[in-house]
């Protein structure tokens, strides 16, 4: 059953290397790619509709960089998100490949596609020159790029809110009949894609005024051109992600809305959820502040404007990133598997056998507990549980947890770990010996500390 073999990272942990990976590929993917080819396909339409060289030439640069943001450092965070899923949570990326095998086959076949476009776009885009014929059909091979881009994470999106709301996929006679229509038109699939284009178009607009405010310098004219394109742009995207955004969160299952103010400022600062409003709130006027002075008066707007603009947007895709990745805990897939690999169904049969008794990459003179082997044994069931979020004395140590703490302590804690303060942790998995055993353990490292 847990036929996979332990791989851990002890100072940053599983958990902070793929949120950091992952998070960077969405700066990335949603701004350079699916929200970057909107965005200059709408500014080259405008640069042929007025035959204006000038604002061609922006939308080029702009694209240049958007090109090697998305062909370089995109396609490496989007291998990493493959790696480190495989590494993390092997059982879990197994799961979704056997749901979504062929819409994630179809999904690379489109990324690919994506990938020709782009480049043919980019690399004609200084032999097709305004009022030419030619200058309309590269426009048409930028419509393609925009629309295999989205095509690429509407699939994603599906597996992504399939994560949170499997919806009919469990139905009553599952596991023998799985829905996999219903996995893919899950419930939250239309309002978080709806949410994700215009936040990934917004986002785009975002860079795009940055990149202006460098590339113009020299020309106040096309400066205030490119300002007011990609402002007009981002205003209109707002209130959409807005609606959507909040379409999505109403089909957040109830346990995942009541853990909302600890995934935005986490468990240390939940007792006031005023600070998630005052860090919304904080970003949001960055983001709008810089707006503003970028759009109101181009030409003399500091780059600090567009500066403090980046960061308002790229905290605000931060938070909810962090907020959507946590609120699905204790789940990895909702209600079908935990965080740490263990499916619910399973649930009765580790906590009556025992854990070990299936986990082939531990010795086997390991998977029993004894008097000899007990802190030992723990150390195996750590690994196998508890690494998936919390290093020993890194990221998130389990030693800051349990300082101070007896071994009987630590196993009452154990024991009601989901019931009681930290609904978003997983119950144990595995019988009375083994929890004893991780008791031990944690009471071993504990002492170490002391």
């Amino acid at each position: 059953m847990f036929d996979f073999p332990i791989f851990d990272m002890p100072m940053f942990g599983h958990r902070f290397i793929f949120a950091f990976d992952a998070i960077v590929h969405v700066f990335i993917s949603h701004g350079a790619a699916v929200g970057g080819s909107i965005v200059l396909v709408l500014a080259q339409r405008l640069a042929i509709r007025n035959n204006d060289q000038k604002f061609d030439d922006l939308a080029y640069k702009v694209l240049f960089t958007l090109f090697i943001l998305a062909t370089a450092v995109g396609a490496l965070t989007g291998i990493g998100i493959w790696i480190h899923a495989n590494i993390i949570n092997p059982a879990a990326i197994g799961a979704l490949l056997r749901v979504f095998f062929w819409k994630w086959f179809v999904e690379w076949i489109v990324f690919n596609v994506e990938m020709v476009f782009l480049l043919m776009w980019f690399l004609s885009w200084k032999n097709r020159p305004l009022g030419t014929p030619a200058k309309r059909s590269h426009y048409r091979l930028g419509v393609s790029y925009a629309v295999a881009s989205w095509l690429t994470m509407a699939i994603i999106t599906a597996i992504l809110g399939f994560m949170m709301t499997p919806g009919n996929w469990l139905r009553s006679d599952f596991p023998a009949r799985p829905d996999y229509i219903a996995a893919l038109v899950n419930p939250s699939w239309i309002p978080s894609l709806g949410f994700r284009t215009f936040f990934a178009v917004a986002w785009a607009s975002a860079i795009s005024m940055l990149l202006t405010w460098f590339f113009t310098r020299d020309d106040e004219e096309t400066r205030v051109k490119g300002m007011r394109f990609f402002g007009k742009i981002l205003m209109v995207c707002v209130p959409l992600f807005l609606a959507f955004g909040y379409w999505y969160y109403l089909q957040f299952p109830q346990a995942a809305k009541d853990i909302f103010v600890i995934g935005a400022i986490t468990r240390r600062l939940a007792a006031h959820p005023e600070y998630a409003v005052y860090l919304t709130a904080g970003l949001a006027t960055l983001a709008l502040g810089g707006l503003a002075i970028l759009y109101g008066n181009p030409k003399r707007a500091p780059l600090l404007a567009a500066v403090i603009m980046l960061i308002g947007c790229s905290g605000l895709i931060a938070e909810f990133e962090r907020v959507r990745e946590f609120v699905r805990k204790p789940y990895i897939i909702y209600n079908y598997m935990y965080a740490n690999g263990v499916r619910v169904i399973d649930m009765p049969l580790l906590q009556r056998d025992g854990y070990l008794k299936h986990a082939q990459f531990v010795p086997p003179e390991f998977r029993q507990v004894t008097a000899d082997n007990k802190v030992k044994v723990g150390e195996y069931v750590y690994k196998m549980q508890c690494r998936y979020c919390h290093t020993v004395n890194g990221i998130n140590a389990i030693t800051a947890r349990v300082k101070g703490w007896n071994e009987e302590t630590i196993d009452n804690r154990i024991t009601s770990l989901h019931a009681t303060v930290t609904p978003f942790m997983p119950p144990f998995a595995g019988n009375v010996a083994e929890r004893q055993a991780l008791s031990a353990y944690l009471y071993d490292l504990s002492s170490q500390q002391r």
